[in-house]
């Protein structure tokens, strides 16, 4: 019987020795992946198999010369003020009910890889005419990205609503567009635009209501 013991005591040494040979070339192949150098840091793999998949978001490459490629603003000629008359047919400046106009502009442009993400600052004023009011007003503004042949990357129109206060005859507003991503070109936007301007055309009608009078 102490043989028998014996054999079964060398077996299980055996096993055990075994058994730790495995685990411990299935620790070597978990972190197999971890950089050199870096001890005690988790790649993205052994976090997968430890049920900890969350690594850190990835973060855009900083290109500095796309903001300084980044496309000029331009207001095109017309598209600077809206002005609206009473009655809606006269061109009579002693029959303005209200003026907005463009103040400031202000674009900055980053990286997203193969695309860029542009943000358009705007800021405007609406100014109560002599047939003007205080109350609420909607303007129609452009935001558009054009390529040096002129064509149309990015447009739309925003109906911005200003409110001017009983007792004052003007206000500003602030606009920002941060939606706006384009791909990059190769020439790097050589001859690309932002425009920025009024557009009463580009909104459906009824878009652009009068102010209540008060």
């Amino acid at each position: 019987m102490r043989s028998g013991d014996g054999r079964r005591t060398k077996a299980g040494i055996h096993l055990l020795a075994g058994a730790a040979a495995l685990a411990l070339s299935a620790c070597s192949t978990v972190g197999g992946d971890q950089q050199a150098g870096a001890p005690g840091q988790e790649s993205v793999a052994t976090k997968l198999l430890l049920g900890n998949a969350n690594p850190p978001p990835i973060t855009p490459p900083v290109d500095d010369a796309l903001k300084r490629d980044c496309p000029p603003i331009e207001i095109l000629d017309g598209t600077a003020a809206f002005r609206a008359y009473d009655p809606p047919s006269a061109t009579d400046p002693f029959s303005v009910r209200y003026q907005a106009n463009l103040v400031d502009t202000a674009r900055q442009c980053s990286s997203l890889g193969v695309e860029a993400a542009i943000r358009v600052g705007v800021t405007g004023r609406v100014i109560l005419g002599p047939k003007g009011a205080p109350g609420a007003f909607r303007l129609p503004l452009r935001v558009a990205v054009v390529d040096e042949a002129d064509k149309p990357i990015y447009s739309q129109v925003h109906v911005i609503d200003v409110v001017v206060p009983a007792g004052q005859t003007q206000a500003q507003f602030p606009h920002l567009e941060q939606d706006i991503v384009v791909p990059i070109p190769e020439n790097r936007f050589r001859g690309w635009r932002i425009l920025v301007g009024y557009d009463p055309k580009g909104v459906p009608a009824g878009a652009v209501r009068r102010s209540a009078r008060r």
